[in-house]
């Protein structure tokens, strides 16, 4: 899996060849076949695998009482798993020739959990669900591109920040 995660990651699904995989690891095309029908039931295991984890980070601290506790271990848990591995996030994220199909499982996750949220009284009855897990998708896919995979920015100042945003909004307090 690691080998194939890193070709992925290095050309993209389309260019990627199961002979350099196999190489790579340092097994024969016929072992391949025996645990993958082709390329793509490969790619997708890996896809279907990142998602999964992924959408275990949303539902960390989801029963804290602790909302801001809560907000920001999610975050943090979030951008640790999108930088853990940066091949693997290329590869199945950044890379992916059905992105919008595994965003629109993702997007509906994060619907579900902030509808629970909502529900439970983590979240105000007027903010609009579908709006505020998109824009929660696209901060993740934006600040993951832009600071995690590089680098720049670290998971826990990433989450600081971003969790702030969210329990605090931008505005100065007392500012007319």
């Amino acid at each position: 899996m690691n080998s194939a995660i890193s070709e992925f990651a290095r050309v993209g699904f389309h260019q990627a060849k199961i002979s350099d995989i196999v190489a790579n690891a340092g097994f024969s095309q016929r072992t391949f076949y025996i645990y993958f029908e082709n390329k793509e039931a490969l790619y997708m295991e890996i896809l279907e695998n990142w998602k999964n984890k992924l959408i275990q980070q949303f539902i960390i601290g989801k029963n804290d009482p602790n909302n801001q506790t809560n907000t920001r271990k999610r975050w943090e848990e979030i951008f640790k798993f999108m930088a853990y591995n940066p091949d693997y996030t290329r590869a199945v994220y950044f890379l992916n020739p059905y992105i919008e199909e595994i965003r629109k499982e993702i997007l509906n996750s994060l619907i579900q959990i902030m509808t629970w949220e909502q529900e439970n009284e983590y979240l105000r009855k007027e903010v609009s669900i579908g709006i505020l897990a998109e824009s929660t998708l696209a901060t993740i896919e934006s600040l993951t591109l832009r600071y995690v995979l590089n680098g720049k920015e670290s998971s826990i100042f990433l989450a600081e920040q971003i969790s702030d945003i969210y329990i605090n909004g931008v505005r100065q307090k007392n500012h007319k």
